[in-house]
């Protein structure tokens, strides 16, 4: 070999060696002996030695036979072959700290060893590694957390998809996570709480605003289940469109439980029999206002009383409750009054305490003459709207269906329409909900004048009115509805000098040719309303659009 030669290889050589120098990865030139030939910065930083300390050293030398035989020889050999890889392996560095590090091995034909070699690039990826299972644990932990709360909880992209939701929305639904992801409202319930459910969900990412509501849900399979839902959006980066996040809760039975706990207050509370209940220690938990009225007594603290204050019983020295009904559960009989000494007929129930709650007493003191008053006041109550005095919602439901038998039978038309009145909360907000009350019942009895006495006109919500009205054609409709709009345009009084004006948004839906049922056709109405509030109109009819 020439001179010139020997000195171009040398000062390649000198010139890859030189390069190395300055790489802070972990870079080195293994020959066919398993002999380093070359090393970066960064191999002399990870093993704390001078570059001198490895240049010539076999590699099981630098990394221990063990480490050598194991995961690094077969590797060599298989560069040394022609083939390039890569491989992964924890391996302590000169301070002890255990390192994962990424190894590439390629061929290597070059000045610094005599035949073929490899050029091992070695990156250390302990800290990406280490931070994916880090953020791996915090999502599992996460998925832990959201699986074990019991609302509902889901989220949908701004085509209303499902991307993901916990193990109580699936059992709620009754599908699993691979059935729900991907799907839409569509595919999972009735078309009629899909179209519902994805109008609240256009309003939420309309808005940018978080809303809370009851939503009545009905799935394929005919169930029906009410849903206390807080809907919020879900801006993603560098999209206009939001998605929704949704938390709700199963509040079927809980209403349910609520509506009984009213209705039981409601009997409680109307009936004109004196009630008292009882501890069973003969104390007095609660009484009505009938016994209030009764017994002299009760009108002062009656808590710190017992029913030895208020009755006796000629058999018994001492009147006790335990004693009296024995083992039974009810006991009916002649008590005397302390005050009136007179003997009345009562009847006293046991109701008998859950888990570690005490038995109680209820003692009803019978009296006919006011039955027919009180009941004539809970069938008001039950059907009529306590601050209008305008049907209710039950009352109206049943009217309509009555509606719809004769109009089948007489070949004739009905209409429906949804009036909901525009800006009333601000009213509420700024002059309190005693000056609201009294404007609703202003609007109540503009709105009434404008229908006929044959005609039905309910209030069924907060700021939400429906009318029933037999009509001859579509036009007619029409027509009232315009009257209803001019009704509220004289300004309404809030006090001594603020005046306001409310107006509303109309929905009008038709009977036979929009729906057959009662509830279709409110729900039509409905939909035709939001549509005269999303357009800016006055009044819609419904469209099926």
């Amino acid at each position: 070999m020439s001179s010139d030669v020997k000195l171009t290889q040398n000062q390649s050589r000198e010139m890859d060696t030189s390069i190395l120098s300055y790489i802070d990865d972990l870079v080195s030139i293994v020959d066919k002996n398993y002999r380093y030939r070359a090393v970066s910065k960064g191999y002399e930083s990870f093993f704390g030695c001078d570059h001198s300390q490895i240049i010539g050293k076999h590699v099981s030398e630098v990394h221990g036979e063990a480490v050598f035989e194991t995961h690094i020889k077969a590797e060599l050999d298989r560069t040394l072959a022609g083939e390039e890889h890569t491989f992964r392996f924890w391996r302590p560095d000169s301070r002890g700290d255990l390192r994962f590090l990424d190894v590439k091995h390629t061929c290597y034909r070059g000045p610094l060893t005599e035949g073929p070699g490899v050029a091992v690039v070695v990156r250390d990826v302990t800290e990406i590694v280490r931070a994916n299972e880090a953020t791996e644990q915090k999502q599992e932990l996460l998925n832990t957390i959201i699986n074990a709360i019991p609302d509902l909880i889901f989220a949908k992209d701004s085509n209303g998809v499902y991307q993901v939701c916990n193990k109580s929305f699936e059992e709620f639904l009754g599908f699993t996570a691979e059935h729900i992801i991907g799907k839409t409202d569509y595919e999972l319930m009735s078309e009629e709480s899909a179209t519902y459910i994805n109008r609240r969900d256009k309003e939420v990412r309309a808005s940018h605003e978080a809303q809370r509501y009851d939503e009545w849900v009905r799935y394929q399979d005919g169930r029906r289940r009410l849903l206390d839902m807080y809907k919020l959006p879900l801006l993603e980066k560098g999209r206009s469109e939001a998605g929704v996040l949704g938390i709700g809760r199963n509040v079927t039975y809980e209403r349910k439980a609520e509506q009984n706990l009213l209705m039981a207050s409601l009997v409680f509370d109307t009936t004109p029999d004196p009630c008292i209940i009882f501890d069973n220690k003969g104390g007095i938990i609660s009484c009505n206002e009938a016994a209030i009225k009764r017994f002299d007594q009760l009108k002062s603290d009656y808590q710190k009383q017992d029913i030895n204050d208020l009755f006796h019983c000629p058999s018994l020295a001492n009147l006790d409750l335990n004693t009296l009904l024995g083992d039974t559960c009810s006991w009916y009989g002649e008590i005397c009054s302390c005050s009136e000494n007179n003997s009345l007929l009562a009847t006293i129930n046991l109701v008998q305490g859950q888990f570690e709650q005490l038995n109680k007493y209820v003692l009803i003191i019978r009296d006919e003459k006011t039955h027919q008053e009180i009941a004539e006041n809970l069938l008001h109550i039950a059907y009529q709207d306590s601050l209008t005095s305008l049907p209710n919602r039950r009352l109206f439901y049943s009217r309509l269906e009555s509606a719809i038998i004769r109009a089948e039978r007489q070949l004739s038309q009905l209409a429906v329409m949804y009036i909901d009145l525009n800006d009333f909360k601000p009213v509420n907000d700024q002059y309190g909900h005693a000056v609201g009350d009294q404007v609703l019942i202003e609007i109540a009895g503009r709105l009434q004048s404008c229908f006929r006495s044959t005609d039905t006109l309910a209030r069924i919500g907060g700021d939400e009115f429906v009318a029933l009205v037999d009509i001859e054609h579509p036009e007619q409709a029409k027509a009232v509805a315009e009257k209803v709009l001019k009704s509220l345009d004289p300004p309404l009084v809030l006090d001594d000098s603020d005046q306001t004006i409310i107006s509303a948004s109309i929905g009008i839906s038709l009977f036979p040719s929009d729906a057959g049922s009662a509830e279709e056709l409110l729900l039509k109405a409905d939909e035709a309303m939001y549509r005269a509030k999303r357009e800016a109109g006055r009044y819609c009819e419904f469209s099926g659009k």
